[in-house]
């Protein structure tokens, strides 16, 4: 009776795999041929057996084990997705108030700089008029305090009126 050897090839199409994955899973497994008839490696039967019923149960493991670690893989992919949205909205949340800070603190400069600008042109304008002022100013009532005559009381002046000569 004839043995039957099998190459790499032959046993990939016989489990349904490519020749490439046939023959990872023989080195990883540490199978060793039976032959080498010039560059191809020959199997016998009971090591055909050992390689498809190996390959054929860690295949089918593999892909259980494969789509538990992909459908774990997604809902950790998923959670951390909602975490990066919730950041997002902080972040835009934080922008916003940032934007609203910035325009009022840039009104505010405005108007402050409206303000110097009033007292720089209206001090220049606000001491020729007080020196109108005080040329028209008529102190027949009572002088108006100023640094050089207040001394805590209203000064009166006499009033010169029809009867005024009386008063004397």
């Amino acid at each position: 009776m004839a043995e039957t050897y099998y190459t790499i090839k032959q046993l990939a199409d016989i489990a349904g795999t490519s020749k490439v994955t046939m023959f990872r899973y023989i080195k990883q497994n540490s199978i060793h041929e039976t032959k080498h008839k010039g560059n191809a490696n020959l199997y016998d039967e009971t090591q055909k057996s050992l390689i498809l019923k190996g390959f054929r149960g860690k295949s089918a493991s593999s892909v259980s084990e494969t789509d538990h670690d992909e459908t774990a893989l997604i809902q950790e992919l998923k959670s951390q997705l909602k975490a990066k949205d919730a950041q997002i909205n902080d972040l835009h949340a934080i922008i916003k108030q940032n934007q609203r800070l910035l325009d009022q603190q840039q009104q505010l400069n405005l108007a402050t700089n409206r303000q110097n600008e009033k007292l720089l042109d209206g001090g220049a304008n606000n001491t020729q008029q007080n020196v109108s002022e005080s040329q028209n100013m008529d102190d027949t009532d009572v002088l108006k305090p100023t640094n050089d005559n207040y001394k805590g009381e209203e000064v009166k002046t006499s009033k010169r009126g029809l009867f005024g000569w009386l008063r004397r």
